[in-house]
């Protein structure tokens, strides 16, 4: 990925600011709506932009507050993502209503709206008395981590995903956990429900967000450790359709022919019938209980004995439309990899308080809807990763000390250079500044 250089002026002016996605949205409206509320000093909507331009800086939080780079005191920004009045779940979910609106609004996306339901690990390693820290385990490598379980539930159409809602999860199991949560919190304060909510399963806060959440999508999207029966039955009452990756288990799943089967013994049954240009064949069964379901069989061409199953409760889809609806599911698995290494996941706070560490997820998913809205606005799609360095680069202001180095060096060579008047001179030495500076030039017509 290539340097953006800094003179390319007329690149930058077609990035849209943080102010501008600020103000289209009603950034203040929002956060008063989410309960965020200013005690006292700079307001709330300063303290927040000033948050989600850290993301794009090179410094983390801590260093920019010790060396008084941000705009306000320390305590200032602490109290702020402290606060156990702010519904911060509240705030994403009427942000990202607004975004898709507008998206939708200018860009006519239409086709196969779906949601998507997954967890990532918000890994706090380091930390010993983080509120409601817990053990988990990474999936990926099978190590324990200390930290929480961030579950998301996101919106995908065409080729965007955007955040929609999320939870911060600690562990049901009060052993696991290595810190409880805070006494002194008032229980009917936001802070304390969130505290309950992140001590209750994950199948709970998935059914909580999706009975809050308004979309066009009609179906949810999961990995296999969502894919039970019970979510398949919940998601019918709230009229949607699981479609998910099924784990091949020893127990009894569903009923065939008037015969109960688990997985292995169902593909059993059917396999015969996959055509060998097809590699993949429907089912029609019930779970137990008499939900409707269609289990959609893939073979591996390479090694016949390898197979995948999917799950759906939609019957109208065939074999191939539900392998290319559950194919969107990646969408998350790359968000989660954009805000992890672009967008400062998990790395942005170092607070012990559990509610900056539901604050700091909110920051960041709201620098990626920023990011996804000028995207939608840009001449050119571009990826995050080249979106970020443009950003980063119009962010980027030079230190103090680099600044006047650099204006005492062409002073003094304009001055050595030119034998005029000084006002000449100034106005010469104004035109040889570097393009960040021709702002000043504004300073030469000023009557004071």
């Amino acid at each position: 990925m290539g340097i953006i250089s800094q003179e390319n002026e007329k690149e930058k002016s077609q990035i849209k600011s943080f102010s501008q996605f600020a103000n289209n949205f009603k950034m203040g409206k929002l956060l008063g709506k989410s309960n965020v509320r200013k005690a006292r000093g700079v307001g709330v909507t300063t303290i927040f932009l000033n948050l989600m331009a850290v993301g794009f800086t090179v410094k983390p939080l801590t260093r920019l507050l010790e060396e008084r780079d941000m705009g306000g005191q320390k305590d200032v920004f602490y109290r702020f993502m402290n606060s156990v009045s702010a519904n911060w779940y509240k705030f994403i979910r009427l942000l990202f209503s607004l975004v898709l609106t507008a998206i939708l609004q200018t860009s006519g996306a239409n086709g196969t709206f779906v949601l998507v339901l997954d967890d990532t690990l918000y890994k706090r390693n380091r930390s010993k008395n983080v509120e409601l820290l817990t053990k988990i385990r990474d999936h990926n490598d099978g190590r324990y981590y200390r930290g929480f379980r961030c579950l998301t539930l996101g919106f995908h159409f065409g080729n965007t995903f955007l955040p929609a809602n999320y939870r911060i999860l600690s562990s049901q199991n009060k052993k696991s956990r290595f810190v409880e949560a805070a006494s002194d919190i008032d229980k009917r304060s936001v802070g304390y429900k969130v505290r309950q909510y992140s001590m209750k399963s994950s199948f709970e806060m998935a059914f909580d967000m999706l009975q809050k959440q308004s979309s066009p999508a009609r179906h949810v999207l999961f990995d296999s450790w969502f894919s039970q029966p019970m979510m398949f039955k919940a998601l019918r009452g709230m009229d949607l359709h699981g479609v998910g990756m099924l784990k091949a288990s020893k127990g009894v799943f569903c009923r065939f022919n008037g015969k109960t089967y688990n997985l292995a013994n169902l593909y059993a049954q059917v396999k015969d019938f996959i055509h060998k240009d097809d590699d993949c064949v429907s089912v029609g069964v019930e779970l137990l209980g008499g939900t409707p379901f269609s289990v959609t069989f893939v073979r591996d061409r390479a090694n016949k004995r390898n197979w995948l199953a999917i799950g759906t409760t939609d019957m109208s889809l065939s074999g191939r439309q539900v392998i290319e609806l559950y194919s969107r599911r990646w969408s998350i698995e790359t968000f989660f990899k954009t805000v992890k290494s672009f967008l400062g996941f998990a790395k942005g706070c170092q607070s012990r308080s559990f509610d900056a560490v539901v604050c700091s997820v909110a920051v960041v998913f709201t620098r990626y809807l920023a990011l996804a809205w000028i995207n939608n606005g840009a001449p050119k799609q571009e990826s995050f990763g080249q979106l970020f360095l443009k950003i980063f680069d119009q962010m980027h202001d030079l230190s103090f000390d680099e600044a006047l180095s650099i204006v005492v060096m062409e002073l003094k060579n304009t001055i050595v250079q030119l034998d005029i008047s000084l006002d000449i001179s100034v106005k010469h030495f104004f035109a040889l500044l570097p393009c960040y500076f021709k702002h000043l030039q504004s300073l030469l017509y000023c009557e004071t």
